[in-house]
């Protein structure tokens, strides 16, 4: 009896804040639809990571990816650490492959002081202007050469 007395109350409160409403009176929010809209607005983003380590280095990428949003990565956050101390540059950088085949990178963080803390490039935003199939991180050693050795982490599918 008391469920019922209850949804019988909430249909009168509704009513009367639309009544409010349409006659040009303020009605308060109830928590309910901000909680629901919270929930719903969490639902759309999905943080992502992926990572690699090998024996020279180690590299990690953190992303967010936002429904409805496929070319866009946001709140990027990487690590790079140099393991061998051999004065060659560990980087990181994030590859993504378009749905239409394109695997595109960019570098984020890097490390060639093999200073005990490595190195991140945090908070930032990568707009590619294409849909998104999947991204992952690549870790990379430079080699000075034409040629760098390069490690790739697990491949993160677009979610939505």
């Amino acid at each position: 009896m008391l469920i019922a007395s209850r949804s019988i109350k909430t249909a009168l409160i509704g009513v009367s804040s639309a009544t409010l409403l349409a006659t040009g009176g303020m009605a308060e929010a109830s928590a309910a639809p901000a909680q629901k809209t919270t929930t719903t607005a969490a639902a759309a983003k999905k943080r992502m990571s992926s990572a690699e380590s090998e024996s020279w280095g180690y590299g990690k990428v953190k992303w967010t990816f936002t429904k409805g949003h496929r070319g866009t990565f946001s709140n990027i956050d990487s690590y790079a650490k140099d393991k061998s101390c051999d004065s060659k540059e560990v980087y990181v950088q994030l590859h993504a492959r378009t749905t239409s085949g394109k695997t595109l990178k960019v570098n984020l963080a890097q490390d060639d002081w093999c200073s005990g803390g490595g190195d991140s490039y945090n908070n930032r935003t990568w707009r590619i202007g294409y849909n998104v199939k999947w991204a992952r991180a690549v870790v990379c050693k430079n080699e000075w050469g034409p040629n760098n050795t390069c490690k790739a982490g697990n491949k993160q599918y677009y979610p939505f």
